[in-house]
């Protein structure tokens, strides 16, 4: 797949790879990796989304109310993989390295209520790659989000995951149709 969005204008969307979601996201860990590692030798911004809740009752919803659960705000489960951890650095010399921490996500949709859509526009930040998990709900519901803001979105086949392969599948059918170009992790890197 030829990719012709400008590399300078975009950012990768690391969704929710937590401790929570270990089952699902273990085997797209390494090529989840391989993107973080690229977007930071080229200097691609990276959004890395936390979900969770401080309170079920005030700030959960529908979604905790379907589940009949959530995620704890700061627990052990709502912590991002060890194997992921963002790069948070002080230092000056750390300047060109842009990861930032979604961390006032409490539905599907990343944008819902977040600071994601703000910090993007103020990069300029045109073109959203999609990783992350899982696949059919909060990634699905965030690319479809970013392409009614009028982002362009890659949304990677091999860098999402479900809990299950054929949901996965019915998703990247369903956004390759209409919302989203999808593309490989070595596809992104190449381009990149």
């Amino acid at each position: 797949m030829s990719i012709s969005y400008n590399p300078k204008t975009t950012a990768l969307l690391v969704i929710d790879m937590q401790v929570y979601f270990h089952n699902s996201s273990t085997k797209i860990i390494k090529n989840v990796q391989s993107l973080v590692k690229r977007c930071h030798e080229k200097d691609i911004p990276i959004f890395w989304t936390q979900h969770g809740h401080r309170n079920i009752e005030f700030d959960g919803g529908a979604l905790t109310r379907w589940w009949e659960t959530g995620i704890k705000w700061g627990s052990k489960d709502w912590e991002i993989l060890p194997e992921l951890k963002p790069y948070v650095s002080r230092s000056p010399a750390a300047i060109n390295i842009l990861d930032f921490i979604i961390t006032s996500k409490t539905r599907y949709d990343a944008f819902y209520k977040t600071e994601l859509n703000s910090l993007l526009t103020s990069l300029g930040i045109e073109t959203l790659i999609i990783s992350g998990v899982l696949t059919n709900l909060c990634c699905e519901t965030t690319a479809r989000s970013g392409f009614n803001q009028d982002y362009n979105i890659i949304f990677l086949d091999d860098a999402t995951a479900a809990e299950d392969e054929e949901m996965h599948k019915a998703s990247i059918l369903n956004l390759g149709y209409g919302f989203a170009k999808i593309s490989t992790v070595k596809e992104v890197i190449d381009w990149l």
